[in-house]
């Protein structure tokens, strides 16, 4: 069985976890009848200290307009045949000096009683964002527009990639490989598009103050937007080091 429980991860040291851990612990104690009450009581009070009220609320309190993460948590429960008593003192929860409150986790849980004892319970912390998610099918290459996303709460606790939240991140932006409709845009996926191939016959422009000159010429390498790239001036032959502007549009300064 799992008690579920809706619930960021806010950084605290190990010693600031135990204390907070002892005050909360102490105060559920009180309504806990077994052992294993007290013991789910502690590991739900440590998990949730990590996320504020309005993570907590659960998707019926909430609206649509309403963009603030939510996290969902499952408490395993220990097999209520296995004897566990109750602990005179407040209990102690805490993680792994390396382990993040989210995805999978152990909490530890340990009375320093006089009949001590230490279990560790399973738990699993779904936290849901409003991402940039696929609305239809992308093949590789092309560039994102608008139309090809819309922001979609997903649970993102499982996800091992860079996923986006604001689309300026996504426009303009080539995809590096086909992506299904209803994917969750990642950064590993897109990347700055090829404004300038090698070859290419491109603008070469100058600029002081209000004065421009353009020329043509020929870009000796494949550049994205913002890249330096060599170009040989057609007109006089001469390489020159260039910033990529727009497509098959470069500039140099004087």
């Amino acid at each position: 069985m799992k008690e579920r429980h809706t619930t960021t991860l806010a950084g605290r040291t190990l010693a600031q976890l135990a204390l907070t851990v002892c005050v909360i612990t102490a105060s559920s104690a009180l309504f806990a009848e077994t052992g294993h009450q007290q013991l789910n009581f502690a590991v739900r009070d440590f998990v949730e200290s990590f996320y504020t009220a309005d993570e907590l609320r659960s998707v019926h309190e909430r609206d649509e307009q309403d963009t603030t993460r939510r996290v969902d948590i499952e408490v395993s429960s220990i097999d209520p045949r296995l004897p566990l008593a109750l602990c005179e003192q407040p209990l102690i929860a805490s993680l792994n000096q390396n382990q993040r409150p989210i995805g999978r986790i152990n909490v530890k849980v340990e009375c320093q009683g006089a009949a001590p004892w230490t279990k560790y319970l399973p738990v699993t912390i779904h936290v849901y964002e409003k991402v940039l998610t696929t609305t239809r099918p992308l093949a590789r290459g092309e560039i994102i527009s608008e139309a090809d996303f819309n922001l979609q709460e997903t649970d993102v606790s499982m996800l091992r990639y860079s996923y986006i939240q604001d689309p300026a991140l996504a426009l303009g932006m080539e995809v590096k490989r086909s992506l299904n409709a209803n994917t969750t845009l990642i950064q590993e996926a897109l990347e700055a598009p090829t404004l300038v191939k090698r070859g290419d016959t491109v603008v070469l422009s100058a600029k002081a103050g209000t004065v421009e000159i353009r020329q043509q010429g020929v870009a000796l390498q494949s550049g994205e937007l913002g890249k330096q790239i060599n170009v040989r001036n057609s007109s006089s032959d001469r390489t020159v080091q260039a910033v990529v502007t727009g497509y098959g549009q470069v500039q140099v300064g004087f």
